[in-house]
């Protein structure tokens, strides 16, 4: 291979590095512009008018994700699960996940993360006291498509009812409880304390956690574009030098 089909060549792989690390660029402003989408979606829900989750809006639970919504039932407390490593301030706990049976509707139940509460340091299967009402209860909350799942640490225990679980698993808990919950979960709402129940729901900014992401993709952006930009330096700088060395060859006679 001569010297001009190296360069050639070297300047083919230049610019497809180019192109690449370009797509690549553009594939991050557009994950941060979903993120930023989404963002503007919580808000304008945390914005509006709690939604009553009637009959009407059960048929579409999964619509109802990021909105306010305000639930009337029952609790099922027979039927609670505890989520581990769940910290809040750097305290080790659980959240309380609990059915709330919907007043109206026959048989149909709406997990509801009522709150956190804290591990006991000498045995971590002693669940702290909370008190669950009794009777009908009216509860208003945020919809959740699920709770954030960790990684299983060591084999999956068989997961039972009032039993701690790592991850929320929606199948898992229709075959433990008998019975099937819409496909959201609830979090019922944030505040510095809970005087009523004994449990906390001093819930993580969820703005704070996905504007650290849109941050991310942005400095990943900025990255791959100034790749590109070094590459495409380069790149002109070796057609500069292949555009010279023509001019330098001496012409056969």
């Amino acid at each position: 291979m001569t010297r001009t089909q190296k360069l050639c060549l070297a300047g083919l792989v230049g610019l497809l590095g180019v192109w690449a690390t370009s797509a690549l660029g553009f594939w991050q402003l557009r994950r941060a512009a979903d993120k930023e989408a989404l963002q503007s979606r919580i808000d304008e829900a945390a914005r509006s008018a709690p939604v009553a989750l009637d009959r009407e809006a059960l048929r579409m639970p999964v619509g109802l994700v990021n909105r306010h919504v305000i639930l009337q039932g029952r609790w099922r407390p027979e039927a609670v699960v505890y989520l581990d490593n769940r910290p809040h301030a750097g305290t080790a706990g659980f959240y309380v996940l609990m059915p709330l049976r919907i007043e109206g509707v026959a048989g149909v139940d709406v997990i509801v993360n009522r709150g956190w509460t804290p591990r006991n340091m000498d045995d971590r299967t002693r669940i702290g006291a909370y008190r669950t009402p009794d009777g009908p209860i009216e509860v208003t909350g945020v919809v959740e498509a699920d709770e954030q799942r960790f990684l299983d640490l060591g084999p999956r225990p068989d997961r039972f009812l009032k039993g701690i679980w790592q991850n929320f698993d929606f199948d898992a808990y229709a075959r433990a409880s008998g019975t099937r919950p819409l496909p959201i979960v609830v979090r019922a709402d944030a505040g510095p304390s809970s005087t009523d129940d004994g449990l906390l729901r001093d819930w993580p900014d969820r703005g704070g956690v996905l504007q650290s992401q849109i941050d991310r993709h942005h400095g990943y952006a900025f990255q791959w574009f100034a790749l590109a930009a070094t590459l495409a330096v380069l790149l002109a700088y070796q057609s500069l030098r292949l555009i010279r060395h023509g001019r330098t060859v001496p012409q056969p006679q």
